[in-house]
């Protein structure tokens, strides 16, 4: 039997996961890229494939620093694919969506290194960034909403996820205007994306041999949404929380001390997310 498009692109996905990892351990190459030591592993994102895509990216970094290509193109580029993976997810190619959404995930990471690299780390295009990764977002949420159209519980389930994903981000954002520390917890956009990508490279599977054709409900899809929905608005639950006894805290100390402390807070990095950090 011959099996679906949408199928041999959920085994590539397999492949080309598995195939990065081995190459990395084969090359003896580095575990101590600073950026990936800043951000932190997390449940949904080991330092193996952290360290494994910053990796694979430095090819990518020395050929975009040689031609000119400026971050702020590449972050308005990662929204062709985002774009890309809402059309597929919309239509129920899920296979092509997860690939889709790894292009985009890779080229949020590599505006950013690219930045670094030559010397064009701002405070505007952190912004940029910031804004683009929640168009992107929304763009894909939009998709699988779509695809969801005939199931109203699904479509609840989605809305979650898009309330817990910018809730998340948000916290962040809120806690540096108010110039507390950043609350840290799970599922930050990289987790998200993992998430995701694993739960639209699996739905063919799903799709092909376990559910009906006319009836497809994309179970491995919903299954990541879920996921999203539930962890993400728990954790800025959390973090919201963790934000409001610090800024209690602060609401108690003299002025002058708060404007020290908020200074000293909003002259430094965030550590939390990607699209958050100085470019």
């Amino acid at each position: 039997m011959e099996l679906p498009i949408d199928l041999w692109a959920s085994f590539g996905m397999g492949v080309f996961c598995v195939g990065l990892l081995l190459a990395h351990r084969l090359a003896g190459a580095p575990h101590s890229y600073g950026r990936v030591v800043q951000q932190g592993a997390t449940f949904f994102l080991s330092f193996n494939v952290m360290h494994a895509g910053y990796w694979m990216l430095q090819p990518a970094v020395q050929r975009c620093t040689r031609l000119g290509l400026s971050p702020t193109f590449i972050s308005w580029f990662s929204l062709v694919p985002a774009v890309g993976a809402a059309a597929t997810a919309a239509t129920g190619h899920w296979g092509a969506a997860a690939w889709c959404l790894l292009a985009s995930a890779l080229l949020d990471v590599l505006d950013g290194a690219v930045a670094r690299a030559t010397g064009h780390a701002t405070a505007a295009g952190a912004v940029l960034d910031s804004v683009l990764d929640r168009y992107a977002e929304f763009i894909f949420f939009a998709g699988a909403f779509i695809f969801f159209s005939p199931h109203l519980a699904a479509q609840l389930v989605v809305l979650a996820a898009i309330q817990g994903s910018f809730l998340v981000t948000y916290s962040t954002a809120k806690a540096e205007a108010l110039g507390v520390t950043p609350p840290r917890g799970s599922m930050k956009r990289s987790d998200r994306l993992t998430v995701l990508i694993i739960g639209a490279a699996c739905t063919p599977l799903s799709l092909h041999w376990f559910e009906s054709p006319s009836a497809p409900m994309a179970w491995p899809a919903l299954v990541a949404l879920s996921i999203i929905a539930t962890f993400a608005n728990a954790s800025a639950i959390r973090r919201f929380t963790a934000l409001a006894r610090e800024a209690g805290r602060i609401d108690r100390r003299p002025r002058s001390a708060w404007s020290i402390t908020r200074n000293a807070v909003s002259s430094r990095p965030l550590a939390e997310d990607d699209d958050v950090l100085p470019r």
